[in-house]
C-alpha cells in the first residue's frame, strides 16, 4: 500500500531581485491557466496533451516563459476543468465558467532541482536550510525554506518525493510557500488473532476489546452545530445566497474564517485520537476493526427522522467519519497495525449476551444512548454494543436479515470511560465501572 504525506515549507523572505522574478512568472502563468482552463470547459477537453497540442506554439509566441511551465499550465487548467464540468454535471456550479481564485505555480522535475534534492546550507547557529533551484524568465534562482520536523521526519524515515511540486506566493511578505508530496510503500499486513473495534458517533468515539470498553468524548456534534449557525447568522445579516444577491467581501472572509476553523479543529481532533488509538492497538499487537461505511450513509440514517433530518444530515456529514477512518487507517498502514472493515448493519440493535435480534430502542432510550434487552434483561450503553457486536462480525460478517447463534457472544467484563485532552499527546482514564447484568 503506498501512502502519501503533503509537506508545506515556508522560504525565507527574499530579495526584491528574486521575488520579481517569481511574481513574472506567476502572473503571466495565471493569464495562461484562465484562458486554458475557460477553453476546456467549453470544449469538454479532459487531455492536457490535447489541449497542449492545440496552443503549444500560440503559448510560445505570446509568452517568454520557460518552455516547461505550458506543459504544467495545461495539467493545471485541464485539473480545474474536469472539477468543474463534474460539478456542473451535478448541478452544484454556481457559475457559468469557472471561477479561478488561488493559482498555485505548477513545477515538475525540470523547473526544480528535482535530481539534487535535499540540498542543505547551514546557518552559523546550526540551523539548516533547505535550498531548491527555481526556474524563472531571468534564469535560476535559489529558494531559501525552511524545513521543519515534520519534514527531516520523512527524510529521515524513507520517504520519497515526488517530482511535482506547487509553490505559492505570499506577496505582502515576500515569501513562497512550497508544497512537497512524499510517497512510501508498505508492505500488506497479516490480520492477529485478537481484534480491537471501533464505533465512530457524532459526540464519541467508542472502541475495545472483550477485556476492556473505552469512550472518548469528542462533542463534534455539538462544535458543528455550533459553527453552522455561526455560518447561518453570517448569511441571514450578510443576505448570502446568489438568489437574492452575491455574498459581500466581508461575509466571503467572515464564512472562509468559521468554515476553516471548524476543520481545523475537528481535523486536529481526529488525527490525535486516531494517532492514540493505533498507538494502543499496537502496544496489545492486535487488529482493529472498522465500520464499512456505506455510500450516502447521511441519507440513509436520517431518511424518517422528520423536520430534523437536513440539520441531523448536515451534522453526520461535518463530524467527518470517513476522514477519521482515512486517519486511523493511514496511521496504521505507517505503525505496522492491521485494520479490517465489516458492515455494521444492525450492530447497535443485537443484544451481545443473549444474541437477541433487532432490537429496537424506544425514544427515552435512544435519547439516553441505553440499550436494553427485552429478553434477558442485558442493559448497556448503545455505543458500546456496537463495539461488542462489531468485534464479532470478523472474520465473517452477519447478513442483514439473519440473526446472529444465540450465546455467541460473551458478557461485558469492564468498561471504562476516558476523554482526550486537547493540551496532552495521551487518552486519559477518568472513571471506570462495571456495567454488567
Amino acid at each position: 500500500m503506498k501512502l502519501t504525506r503533503t509537506i508545506v515549507l515556508e522560504s525565507y523572505p527574499l530579495t526584491k531581485r528574486k521575488f520579481r522574478a517569481i511574481k513574472e512568472v506567476y502572473d503571466e502563468y495565471s493569464e495562461i491557466l484562465k484562458f486554458l482552463t475557460d477553453y476546456a470547459v467549453e470544449n469538454r477537453i479532459k487531455n492536457p496533451l490535447k489541449l497542449r497540442k492545440h496552443f503549444y506554439d500560440e503559448l510560445k509566441e505570446k509568452h517568454s516563459l520557460p518552455t516547461h511551465y505550458y506543459y504544467t499550465v495545461c495539467q493545471d487548467a485541464v485539473t480545474r476543468a474536469k472539477k468543474f464540468i463534474e460539478l456542473k454535471k451535478k448541478g452544484e456550479a454556481r457559475t457559468e465558467k469557472p471561477v479561478i481564485r488561488n493559482v498555485s505555480l505548477w513545477l515538475d522535475d525540470v523547473l526544480w532541482d528535482y535530481k539534487r534534492f535535499p540540498q542543505f546550507n547551514t546557518l552559523r547557529n546550526g540551523r539548516k536550510i533547505l535550498v531548491i533551484g527555481l526556474t524563472t524568465k531571468i534564469g535560476r534562482i535559489k529558494l531559501p525554506l525552511k524545513p521543519h520536523k515534520l519534514f527531516f521526519k520523512y527524510i529521515n524515515e524513507g520517504w520519497n518525493v515526488k517530482a511535482g511540486v506547487k509553490l505559492r506566493i505570499v506577496e505582502k511578505e515576500r515569501k513562497t510557500l512550497a508544497y512537497f508530496v512524499f510517497e512510501k510503500e508498505f508492505d500488506e499486513l497479516e490480520v492477529t488473532g485478537s481484534f480491537l473495534s471501533v464505533d465512530y458517533n457524532v459526540d464519541n468515539v467508542s472502541f475495545g476489546t472483550h477485556e476492556f470498553l473505552i469512550q472518548v468524548g469528542t462533542d463534534l456534534g455539538r462544535l458543528t452545530r455550533f459553527y453552522s449557525d455561526v455560518r447561518k447568522n453570517i448569511q441571514e445579516s450578510h443576505l448570502v445566497g446568489w438568489k437574492r444577491k452575491l455574498p459581500s467581501g466581508k461575509s466571503r472572509k467572515l464564512l472562509k474564517k468559521f468554515g476553516q476553523r471548524k476543520m481545523n479543529r475537528r481535523v486536529d481532533l481526529q488525527r490525535k485520537l486516531a494517532k492514540r488509538l493505533v498507538e494502543l492497538a499496537r502496544e496489545l499487537n492486535v487488529t482493529i476493526v472498522l465500520e464499512r461505511v456505506p455510500k450516502n450513509f447521511n441519507q440513509k440514517v436520517t431518511k424518517k427522522r422528520g423536520k430534523n433530518e437536513k440539520r441531523l444530515r448536515n451534522t453526520l456529514h461535518n463530524i467527518g467519519m470517513n476522514g477519521f477512518q482515512r486517519f486511523v487507517l493511514e496511521k496504521a498502514v505507517e505503525f505496522g497495525v492491521p485494520v479490517v472493515f465489516v458492515n455494521p448493519s444492525y450492530s447497535s440493535q443485537v443484544c451481545p449476551h443473549c444474541g437477541a435480534f433487532r432490537i429496537k430502542p424506544d425514544d427515552d432510550a435512544l435519547r439516553r444512548r441505553v440499550f436494553k434487552c427485552p429478553v434477558c434483561g442485558f442493559s448497556l450503553d448503545r455505543d458500546f454494543v456496537a463495539v461488542l457486536n462489531l468485534l464479532w462480525l470478523f472474520p465473517f460478517s452477519l447478513k442483514a436479515d439473519e440473526p446472529p447463534v444465540e450465546g455467541s457472544v460473551s458478557p461485558v467484563m469492564l468498561v471504562v470511560e476516558a476523554n482526550l485532552l486537547h493540551h496532552k499527546n495521551s487518552l486519559v482514564v477518568i472513571g471506570q465501572g462495571l456495567q454488567q447484568k
